[in-house]
């Protein structure tokens, strides 16, 4: 077990990896956990001994929460990251670009999404904001209300039906619409 400010190596030695910094040649233990050595690499890291926040990184697939609308995008606040045990520590935003909402042409973000619709979705860019895409198949909304009535829509035939209004919804459904719980 590594503490921080435990010398672990000089800086001719190994590159710094995740929680190691270097200080005047040296290389130095940021965070308590277990020593790493990439022997192949030549880099030193530490594994954290606690567990640290989600990191959303491209390729991740998301779930999220449609916050606002407007007419060339969606914000959506990023709840959790598939397959991760921990939720996001924080206040976390994406954005949803029409371009990339479906493969076929959009002309009315409305519909597609609609405020508070649950949506899985896929990061296509993590540095320096969040940027979603919902192109696949099983990306697209996975959990909705009417925006009428609030009951839960209910998948029928492949379509989004509200039993209030005896009709159907549009919206960008996923795959796995009524199967996720986020």
């Amino acid at each position: 077990m590594k503490l921080p400010g435990d010398k672990l190596a000089s800086a001719m030695e190994y590159m710094p990896g995740n929680g190691v910094y270097e200080e005047n040649g040296k290389l130095f233990a940021g965070i308590c956990g277990k020593l790493k050595e990439d022997n192949q690499k030549m880099i030193i890291s530490i594994e954290p001994a606690v567990s640290t926040p989600v990191k959303i990184n491209e390729g991740d697939t998301v779930f999220g929460r449609i916050q606002s609308l407007r007419d060339s995008m969606v914000s959506v606040e990023i709840l959790k990251v598939k397959d991760e045990k921990r939720s996001i520590g924080n206040y976390t935003v994406g954005t949803l670009h029409i371009a990339k909402m479906s493969s076929e042409y959009v002309s009315d973000i409305k519909k597609l999404y609609q405020i508070n619709d649950l949506i899985q979705a896929t990061v296509v860019k993590s540095s320096p904001a969040i940027e979603l895409t919902t192109k696949s198949d099983k990306d697209g909304v996975v959990f909705a209300r009417c925006g009428v009535t609030h009951d839960v829509l209910k998948l029928v035939d492949g379509e989004l039906w509200s039993e209030e209004l005896r009709g159907r919804v549009t919206r960008k459904i996923s795959s796995k619409y009524g199967k996720v719980q986020v």
